[in-house]
């Protein structure tokens, strides 16, 4: 009985090396190797990111949030071994400078309807006089973007560095209305 039981094991790892084995392959590697496997998307297909932050606004008896929506979105290959997306000097460096930020920042708001350089000036203006400590992240946030000497040397127009040292904010920049910062934040004397 014990000799039947040898046998039949022998028999079966015998059968299962035999059935594993790759046959006329010389390199082992070979025989376990797997294709790279690919995806193809339908063509214009995109894939994205959002991101939203509400700050609420202390206003008794109302109900306000000032919001800042972020949203990347990024199309998706649909050839099966695209290498599009990593061809081309498009991509080789991005970088988010102080100038961009003013840029883009003026234009949003001569968009808005206001004077995009007054409003930008008048905003660096503010942030010297006054600390945004109290208003964490994003007091930071807005003390490092509207404080340029807090970075190295950006060339930008000497307007926009005299603004940091103008004293008389209001009177300055007339020409935009509001106190941006105001609106977002609040402010103590440095």
């Amino acid at each position: 009985m014990k000799k039947n039981y040898v046998t039949m094991l022998a028999l079966l790892m015998w059968y299962f090396m035999k059935s594993t084995h790759v046959s006329g392959v010389k390199n082992i590697t070979h025989g376990v190797s797997r294709h790279i496997r690919s995806i193809g998307f339908p063509e214009g297909s995109a894939s994205g990111i959002f991101f939203a932050l509400g700050i609420p606004i202390d206003i008794p008896d109302k109900s306000i949030a000032v919001s800042f929506y972020f949203e990347a979105n990024y199309g998706l290959p649909y050839k099966w071994n695209s290498s599009y997306f990593y061809e081309g000097s498009y991509y080789a460096k991005r970088s988010l400078s102080r100038q961009l930020v003013y840029k883009v920042f003026t234009s949003k708001m001569d968009s808005l309807g206001y004077p995009g350089l007054d409003c930008l000036l008048r905003t660096i203006c503010e942030a010297e006089r006054y600390s945004l400590n109290e208003n964490g992240v994003l007091g930071d946030i807005l003390q490092i973007i509207f404080t340029p000497s807090m970075s190295m040397s950006e060339d930008l127009p000497d307007e926009i560095v005299e603004a940091e040292r103008e004293q008389h904010c209001d009177q300055r920049y007339k020409k935009c209305p509001v106190n941006l910062l105001d609106l977002i934040s609040h402010y103590i004397d440095k």
